[in-house]
This record gives structure tokens, sequence and C-alpha cells, in this order.
């Protein structure tokens, strides 16, 4: 991944400038106004365990003065000590590129440290790796020998996408990702979700609205794991669009009768709201859904002025512009998540900004 400047947004998808957020990994605590405040004494975890919890909410920013490079100083001491959940945010950390070059290899062999401890979502993660993106998680036990067996030319090979509308331009991808796959995204949503928002145009931030009220939760570092980095690396394989293009990847969920009403992804250029986040992040141009189940009723994705609707099984992906090839916002792609009427609904959503904003 394109290592991005400080004034630029962060990778991580927080909407924050890098030097305000990630950023921070790569200075000392008394060095650096932008990393934060240097943690104070009563910060000092007193087990492995408490490094590994206390790491992650400096990593995410869940406390209120954030400092990154301390939280990920915290995860890899922790992990050091053997401690499981810190092998995993270890193996996050270096499946991506916020706070050094990324390193898969690294990646992978934290992850098998951590499933050979115990730690179950780096068990899954490791099983539905090493068959490849679309094959049935392996069964095996054998930690290191699924950790030689993953091979990142199979999860990167181009997808192959069907076009179901030229314009504005809607493909398809059947059988993008796995039943495991889907499965683990799930578990690793389930029991964090809240209340989905909309973008406020009075405020440029976000809001809650009746026009949505399914619920979402975001696959920030602390949560999003290995294989959300390689699933996003997939992505950016057939889109042809980088990974700091990438908005923080979400997991929605609908339970029967609550929607999403008819909107569009992009950002109105015409709203004086948005102009600070489009200068600094550029335009929503693309939207990538995968469908994490099919064991429900109604819930299509649909597009009224184009009289469209789609409804993926499990595993497949709808991409679709949200801007015509000139650039500009397309009307066209206005759309709705209609309710469930029966079962639950999860999708997996990765919005790519225009990159870099110009």
């Amino acid at each position: 991944m394109t290592r991005t400047g400080g004034d630029e947004p962060c990778p991580c998808g927080s909407g924050r400038k890098r030097k305000h957020c990630c950023g921070g990994r790569e200075a000392s605590p008394a060095g650096d106004s932008h990393a934060g405040p240097a943690p104070t004494q009563g910060d000092a975890p007193s087990s492995p365990q408490d490094a590994a919890r206390l790491g992650a909410r400096y990593l995410t920013g869940e406390l209120k003065a954030p400092y990154p490079g301390y939280g990920v100083s915290l995860i890899e001491q922790a992990a050091a000590a053997g401690d499981a959940e810190a092998l995993d945010l270890a193996a996050t950390i270096s499946s991506c590129s916020l706070f050094g070059p990324r390193n898969w290899d690294q990646a992978f062999d934290f992850l098998a440290r951590a499933a050979q401890a115990g730690h179950e979502p780096a068990q899954t993660a490791l099983r539905a790796l090493a068959v490849g993106p679309t094959g049935a998680p392996a069964e095996s036990a054998d930690w290191n020998g699924l950790r030689k067996a993953v091979r990142l030319e199979h999860w990167f090979a181009p997808a192959t996408a069907t076009t179901l509308r030229t314009s504005p331009r809607i493909q398809i991808v059947e059988n993008f990702v796995s039943k495991g796959v889907c499965d683990w995204i799930i578990d690793r949503a389930r029991g964090r979700l809240s209340r989905a928002t909309i973008y406020d145009k009075d405020t440029g931030g976000v809001t809650e609205d009746g026009r949505r009220t399914n619920s979402q939760c975001d696959l920030d570092l602390a949560h999003c794991g290995v294989l959300t980095f390689m699933l996003r690396g997939r992505i950016a394989a057939l889109t042809q669009r980088p990974d700091p293009a990438m908005e923080i990847a979400k997991v929605l969920h609908y339970q029967p009768g609550e929607t999403f009403a008819v909107h569009y992804d992009y950002l109105d250029p015409n709203e004086p709201s948005y102009q600070a986040e489009l200068s600094m992040r550029g335009q929503r141009t693309d939207t990538f859904l995968i469908y994490l189940n099919d064991d429900f009723e109604g819930g299509e994705t649909h597009f009224p002025n184009i009289d469209v609707s789609y409804r993926g099984k499990t595993g497949d992906a709808i991409w679709f512009a949200n801007v015509t090839p000139r650039g500009e916002p397309d009307e066209d792609t206005i759309h709705a998540g209609l309710p469930p009427t029966a079962g639950e609904k999860w999708l997996f959503s990765q919005w790519i900004r225009q990159y870099p904003a110009r």
C-alpha cells in the first residue's frame, strides 16, 4: 500500500489526517505533538492481556487522547510475551502499512502463533486463508501447515465480473469469497452493532436519520484482522484502486423491516459542508458490497431510476460507480437497501474514494 503524507487522510479510514492518527507511530511521545500526549504512569498495564487490550484502545482512538504509536508498542510487548489476542493484533498491524511497510509473511507468522495459542478468530481466519478466497475452510489444526499453505497470488488474482449495466456501471461478481470468509466477518461484527448513520449536510458530520434504520459496525484496526486486509486486497485487484482509496470497511445488518431508503453514496459537491471532506479525501466514486448471507427474504439492493434490483447469494458481490466516467455525480445511481421481510441480512460494505483527492 502506498504511504501517505502527514496532511493526507489516514488510510485507516478514520477520516483524520495521518499525522493526527496512525502517523503518531513514527514519532516519540515527547517529540511530536501530533502523536497525542504521552501516556501517564497510571496507564501502565499489569499483564500482557491488559497491555493488549489497552494497546487496542490507543490504536483505534477509543481513548479521548489517542496515541496509536504507544498502542502498537503495547501490542508488540504483549505479543512478545505470547498473549494470543496481542499476536492476532500484531498480525493485523503487519498486514497493513499504517505503521511501516506491509509484511504479509510476518502477518501470517503472527496469525499462526495466535492460532497456536488458542485464539479462535485467528484459527478460523487461518483456515479460510489457507484454502484461498473461495475454498471451503480447512479442518486441520496444523497451524504452521495452514500458514505455509496461504498463497497471496490466489487471493489477489482479479475475480471475474459480469456487467449488469453499463450506464451507470453496475457489475456483479459471483462467488467473490467463500461462506467461511463471510461467516468470519459476521462473527467479527456480532455484538458490536449500533444504529447506522448518514452524512449530515448541515454540519458535514454524521447523524441518525429515519431514512436509515439498519445497524452497522466499523471494522477498525482492533477488529478487522488480517482477513479483512486480504479481502481489501482482493477488492483492489478487481477494481484497480489502491488500498488508501478505501474507506474503513463496515458490516451492515438489517432486521426484518429495517431499511436504508433511497440515497446517493456520492457526496454532493454543491453542499458547502462537504467541501472540506471532498478536498481532503476526494469523491466517493465506487461502492463495493458483499452479501454475507442469503437466508432471508426480500432485502434487494434497488436502483429506482433505472429499475434494477439485485440480491446476491452468500459470497456474491455487487460493484457500482457513483459517478460518471467524467467523475461527475450520477443521479441514476440513487439506490435503496430494501428491508428484509423475513430473516436477517448481512453485508460487507467498502466505499472507495477518488485517490489521490484532486
